[in-house]
């Protein structure tokens, strides 16, 4: 007998907060596990925290980014060592619409 896997009981703790997005075609954030044309699982209601995997609004623009927030001062962390961070300067466009809580890739014929 196979158990059979809900993937929303699994990875859905919010489902009013939940969002999902597909990650766009930049290797940006490839060292950590992230690759173009994954999809990803969104929770607007966790609190973004230090070293968390985020979307954020950022001049303008939606990406994903790990997080380095140090008292003040936020950082824009790329998973790729060519992309130096992004100092988030306070008077800037910026929010943070959730947390990265799932990442899957497809396998099959991709």
């Amino acid at each position: 007998m196979v158990d059979e896997l809900d993937l929303a009981k699994l990875c859905i703790t919010n489902p009013n907060a939940t969002i999902f997005v597909e990650a766009d075609s930049g290797a940006s954030m490839i060292d950590f596990g992230i690759f173009p044309g994954d999809k990803l699982i969104i929770d607007r209601s966790i609190n973004a925290k230090h070293g968390d995997i985020a979307m954020v609004l950022w001049d303008g623009g939606y990406m994903i980014k790990k997080l380095s927030i140090r008292g003040s001062r936020v950082q824009l962390i790329s998973g790729n060592p060519d992309n130096p961070p992004i100092l988030v300067h306070p008077e800037a466009d910026f929010s943070v619409i959730g947390v990265v809580t799932w990442s899957f890739k497809k396998q099959f014929r991709r």
